[in-house]
């Protein structure tokens, strides 16, 4: 309410220009459209382009300090009959223009490839992605998912087809920050890690951030999953139904008010257990499921989306494993943008609730569990000083942190404790010429135990020929974490996760990025980028080590060092699509032997933890001929390191146990950590579908594949408990049918 009030007040005389598109037929934003301002020369018809960009995720885009006179606004976008229309820009004033592209059907017919989405400054560290793109990866069901895709990128390691864990470029999960419309999400992927709760049909935009990310995303030391859902139909009532050997969806959406209130609703349930035996012959063991509701609401001078989620997860890593692993999000909030001709520039405001909760119980019914819940509010904004735009934000975070623990967490019962965080964050674009961008960044973290946090970033993106066409950019920052998220890495057959504040420390977890890229596109349909990258963490809280196998609440810091290059080829002309990527990386932990707890006499010790891959390999092609789609990927992968046992040994607790009575607990010892490696890694998936046209109102979409089709028997692990064999995902027909209507 200040922000507003003071733009109210104090707006200057200047002029400023926003256009708002949509599409017509649908009266939802239209992402990435290409808006231009040209003059009129001499004979009075439209000439230069005299200032241009692309909108953002609710298709807005702003001009700012447009000289006053007459332009042709020019409006394009691929599929769109291109928009034109001559406008007068007066001095002192600010002016709101709203355009509806029409479905230019003769344009769908030749794929050409757009320049990508505009992120401030540079490339570096930065993977845009939209819905079209996670459909060129063969994925179990209809259409394509965020995980299957992101697994394919360089720097991105999983942890196996199972427990839904992602490490980007040398970070852990709990080191990563995964936001839905600006809603905090902890774990929104699945235990099969095929899947999250993403799917292609609800995702509008995602921005990865493998590191070097802006100083608007504060408390994550990794990387930024910034995802952004698409708006309900306002003009027309749709909706799908799917099946699939792993799961069953259903999709409906539609106007409450014409061009001004939809709503949509998303939900999907796995079938894994029912349909594993059949197609693969072994049991699933895993069920999950999740749904998404979201309201959108486009007024004359703002938009607010309401969105809410659940998902739910319940299973076992390791079928013949008594232990079964769980977890839960539920998350809503309210995101709504203000664009008054009264505000000088856009005014956006974030509330919203969350929580997260994860379990693990045994076969004697034991629980454990941990959780976070959050309550938070956001405001960004946007101010020119001396000519400079200035943006900057606030926002406060108030989190409250529980764990019921027992057995063999011994150290620790349970606790149960709340942090309030205030978070600031301010940054600048300078833009000399077409050649150079400079975006400086601060942020700052401030709890009551420690000193609030100075996070510096920097993002540089040098245009050699003044274009995009090719393009070197420099990120480089530092990051505060408030939380941490503690697992037994050693034992792959679980990943539940104890979560905990950063209190009572003298450092939270900190890390400095730095990333270098290079980026060329060469002719209109091939795309080369090469990145090296290097993170430095430090004070991480990583579970004190014992010999023998368990989980330790009591923490100790280590520093982390990750480095490496990834190399990106992507080639996109109809009917051809082919990416290759490939990445090496090294990441490597230090503590002190003593403060880890570790049995090893070395007053220092250095390991490579769990998701140190130190080669990845992705090829994925898709070709459309005669109304199919034939998709293909195939990965290859070097194997990570795991610890070796060192032998086994029956535990007495004397005096109260005796051993002429007791023949005592069964206890693994391990050897030195991380001493030796798995086998290496090779998997294909490949797919055909075809969509018909049954009626103007109906089609069908059906689906044939299989997952790991030479059925590669690629290991998990080896769970020391029962002396198994853990393979990953054997052979995995399916079919899957989709039926939409409107």
């Amino acid at each position: 309410m200040l922000v507003i009030s003071f733009n109210s007040a104090f707006a200057q005389q200047d002029v400023t220009l926003r256009v708002l598109v949509n599409s017509k037929e649908k009266g939802t934003p239209v992402v990435g459209a290409q808006v231009m301002l040209l003059n009129y020369n001499a004979e009075g018809k439209a000439g230069k382009i005299q200032y241009g960009g692309v909108t953002n995720n609710d298709g807005l885009y702003e001009f700012s300090n447009v000289d006053p006179g007459h332009y042709q606004l020019k409006v394009t976008f691929i599929g769109y009959k291109t928009f034109t229309e001559p406008i007068t820009i007066q001095k002192g004033r600010r002016i709101i223009e709203k355009v509806k592209l029409a479905t230019d059907v003769a344009q769908l017919n030749e794929i050409v490839v757009q320049s990508e989405r505009k992120v401030t400054t540079g490339e570096a560290g930065i993977t845009k992605i939209n819905s079209g793109d996670l459909g060129h990866i063969p994925t179990p069901g209809t259409g394509g998912d965020l995980a299957s895709y992101l697994q394919t990128l360089p720097g991105v390691v999983s942890s196996g087809d199972r427990g839904g864990s992602l490490h980007i470029r040398g970070g852990t999960p709990t080191q990563n920050k995964v936001l839905v419309d600006n809603l905090p999400i902890i774990k929104p992927f699945h235990i099969s890690s095929l899947f999250s709760a993403f799917p292609e049909k609800s995702i509008k935009t995602v921005d990865l951030y493998a590191g070097g990310f802006g100083s608007k995303y504060l408390g994550a030391t990794s990387a930024v999953i910034d995802v952004n859902l698409r708006p309900g139909n306002m003009r027309e009532f749709e909706g799908s139904a799917a099946v699939s050997p792993y799961m069953v969806s259903v999709q409906m959406e539609g106007p409450v008010e014409e061009d001004h209130q939809s709503l949509m609703f998303m939900g999907r349930k796995s079938v894994i257990n029912q349909t594993a035996p059949i197609f693969s012959g072994e049991q699933g063991a895993i069920n999950f499921y999740d749904a998404t509701v979201r309201y959108s609401y486009q007024g004359n001078n703002y938009t607010c989306n309401v969105t809410g989620i659940q998902t739910f997860d319940r299973g076992q890593i390791n079928p013949n494993r008594e232990l079964g692993l769980s977890w839960r999000n539920t998350a809503i909030g309210a995101r709504c943008l203000g664009y008054d001709e009264i505000y000088k520039h856009p005014v956006e405001l974030t509330i919203g609730y969350s929580n997260y909760q994860n379990g693990e119980s045994t076969q004697d019914k034991t629980e454990r569990s941990s959780g976070r819940t959050q309550v938070f509010a956001k405001v960004n904004h946007k101010q020119d000083i001396w000519g400079i735009p200035i943006n900057y934000g606030f926002g406060f975070n108030y989190s409250v942190y529980s764990a019921v623990l027992a057995e063999r967490f011994t150290d620790l019962k349970s606790f149960h404790d709340e942090n309030p965080i205030f978070k600031l964050h301010i940054s600048s674009v300078w833009e000399p010429n077409d050649y150079l961008s400079i975006q400086t960044g601060l942020g700052s973290q401030s709890i009551i135990q420690l000193a609030p946090t100075i996070e510096p970033r920097l993002r540089i993106a040098i245009r050699p020929d003044g274009t995009n066409k090719q393009k070197i950019s420099i990120a480089a920052g530092r990051y505060y974490q408030m939380m941490s998220g503690l697992m037994d890495q050693r034992d792959a057959g679980t990943v539940f996760t104890v979560f905990k504040p950063n209190l009572g420390k003298a450092n939270p977890q900190e890390a400095l990025h730095g990333i270098l890229g290079y980026q060329q596109y060469i002719g209109n349909y091939f795309k080369a980028n090469v990145e090296g990258y290097i993170k430095d963490y430090k004070n991480i809280s990583v579970s004190k080590w014992t010999p023998v196998a368990t989980l330790n609440t009591k923490t100790a810091l280590a520093d982390g060092l990750a480095y490496g290059f990834d190399v990106r080829l992507e080639y996109q002309k109809n009917p051809m699509y082919f990416y290759l990527g490939y990445g090496w990386s090294k990441v490597k932990y230090e503590a002190s032997t003593d403060d880890l707890g570790a049995w090893i006499d070395e007053p220092v010790f250095s390991y490579y933890p769990a998701y140190d891959q130190r080669h990845k390999l992705n090829a994925v092609a898709s070709y459309r001929f005669a109304g199919f789609t034939a998709s293909a990927n195939w990965e290859l992968s070097s194997g990570k390191p795991y610890t070796r046992i060192f032998g086994f040994d029956l535990s007495l607790n004397v005096p109260w146990e005796q051993p002429l009575n007791n023949s005592g607990t069964a206890k693994i010892f391990y050897s030195r950590p991380y001493n030796e490696r798995l086998p290496m890694y090779h998997r294909l998936d490949i797919s055909l579908e075809r969509s018909f046209q049954l009626s103007p109102q109906l089609s069908l979409n059906a689906k044939v594949g299989i997952i790991n089709a030479y059925n590669r028997e690629n290991i998990f692990y080896f769970d020391v408990s029962s002396l198994q064999r853990v393979n990953q995902m054997p052979r995995m027909p399916y079919v899957s049918i989709q039926t939409q209507f409107n």
